[in-house]
């Protein structure tokens, strides 16, 4: 153990300054990633993302760590290689681009993102002005990291030669359905203001009703409002198809309707009184009813078996639409012997005289 720990020293020793100061760096960031994207940066609640953003960061420190690994094993204490300081400063450059796109994302969000309450919670989302200096902080540092790794290597030829120039223009062309559409759409959603993260949308073609959660370059998710899982659709279809916005941005009262039908034996006068005993049984279920603010009944249609009623009512908390539906048809399901009537649609015969069907038969012959 002993000589283990003497020939890593030895090793440490011979490295250069740079060489000493990178596995320091990596060993620092590797303990210390998880505090980084967890209480440093903080520019969503993701618990998913932020351990992505980990792992990944883990991966780069992993990898650098490991020239230096393969070049004890291999070289020993001998004089340290053109090619692993190369290397070293070329994982440290990716390493820092890295970590500078991700405390710039966090700066971004900080100062032009918005501050939302959904389903109680406060949640920093992203807004068109946020999303285009994220793009602005990528595409600069895109650019810095290129140049240095052009220098380090000394490869500066390679931007006079049209051809490799040519060739990444070329590939960026190729993929652009992959990402430039989706980019392209994501920000024409959070420049219209219509579908924002709290908002409660149903999408008919995808068959969703859910509260949008996120809108990023690429994707946009959802959150569905019964089962509560995660629903993610590509930008570029979602500008494609029909979306209704249930509520606006911060703003959780919505109006609703339940509709029943009901016989003509009832009378119009039980059937509000049978309405207004619904709603109070409705309203002690659930919390998102009001009681005091009373529901509206109307007689919608007057059908071939049934009357159709419907049932206005004001939600005050939208994000439990579903939970207050159910509320209110358990009470009209239970009150319905109570107020002799039944949800059930009938079925109506009508009596027809001896003389009308000699009529109507005499028509049926002409």
């Amino acid at each position: 153990m002993k000589e283990f720990f003497d020939f890593i020293v030895s090793y440490i020793n011979h490295l250069s300054s740079f060489g000493q100061i990178v596995i320091a760096l990596n060993l620092l960031f590797f303990v210390l990633s998880g505090v980084i994207f967890r209480y440093i940066i903080k520019p969503t609640h993701d618990e998913e993302r932020n351990n992505k953003r980990i792992r990944w960061m883990r991966f780069l420190n992993f990898l650098l760590l490991m020239i230096y690994v393969i070049d004890a094993l291999v070289n020993g204490n001998s004089k340290e290689n053109e090619w692993l300081l190369k290397v070293s400063q070329t994982g440290l450059v990716l390493l820092v681009s890295y970590l500078f796109i991700q405390f710039s994302h966090a700066w971004a969000l900080q100062h032009y993102g918005k501050i939302k309450n959904i389903e109680g919670e406060d949640v920093t989302t992203g807004t068109y002005k946020s999303e285009m200096m994220y793009i602005l902080i990528i595409f600069i540092t895109l650019i810095a990291a290129v140049l240095l790794l052009v220098n380090i290597w000394n490869v500066t030829n390679w931007l006079q030669a049209t051809g490799a120039l040519g060739g990444l223009l070329v590939i960026l062309f190729a993929t652009k359905d992959a990402w430039a559409v989706d980019s392209a759409q994501g920000l024409i959603l959070l420049y219209n203001h219509d579908l924002e993260p709290g908002v409660v949308c149903r999408i008919p073609e995808f068959n969703i009703l859910g509260i949008t959660h996120k809108i990023s370059l690429t994707q946009t998710t959802f959150r569905d409002l019964v089962q509560k899982h995660k629903v993610v659709i590509p930008n570029s279809k979602l500008r494609q198809t029909k979306i209704e916005i249930l509520n606006r941005a911060g703003h959780s009262s919505w109006n609703d309707f339940i509709e029943y039908k009901i016989g003509y034996s009832t009378p119009a006068d039980v059937v509000e009184d049978y309405f207004a005993k619904v709603w109070e049984e409705a309203c002690e279920k659930n919390n998102a009813l009001n009681i005091d603010k009373k529901p509206k009944i109307s007689l919608v249609e007057a059908g071939d078996h049934a009357i159709l009623w419907r049932i206005h009512y004001q939600l005050e908390n939208i994000y439990q639409l579903k939970a207050a539906r159910y509320a209110i048809n358990l009470a009209a399901f239970d009150l319905q012997k109570e107020f002799n009537l039944s949800l059930a649609t009938p079925i109506m015969h009508q009596e027809v005289s001896s003389a009308q069907e000699m009529e109507l038969n005499s028509q049926e012959e002409v």
